[in-house]
């Protein structure tokens, strides 16, 4: 799907349009193309809002809502697909969160 034209930290706030977290909230897969759009995308913002770094924060906490869903034996829900090696994949979308914040803090 083309990300140009797409706010990708809207689409994973709402969980739709084919973002990272829509798949694995919706279809419970962990979509490895979609999660490197999103980190793609954030790593491209220039200038970012209060607002922006709080939709931010709320993907990240869902992200790993989901991945301790996963890992809760009373749980029922399961990522289908998990990577062995997951962390690193969502290690590279906080450090391009974290960078972000340098964007406010030198303003």
């Amino acid at each position: 799907m083309n990300t140009k034209n797409r706010n990708l930290i809207e689409d994973n706030k709402k969980a739709e349009n084919q973002s990272f977290l829509y798949y694995l909230h919706e279809e419970k897969v962990f979509d490895r193309q979609s999660l490197a759009d999103l980190c793609h995308y954030v790593e491209k913002i220039d200038s970012i809002s209060i607002d922006q770094l709080r939709d931010l924060h709320f993907i990240e906490n869902q992200i790993l809502r989901h991945l301790v869903y996963h890992f809760d034996s009373n749980d029922l829900s399961k990522i289908s697909n998990l990577p062995d090696e997951y962390w690193e994949y969502i290690e590279s979308f906080e450090q391009a969160v974290t960078k972000l914040y340098d964007l406010i803090k030198y303003r």
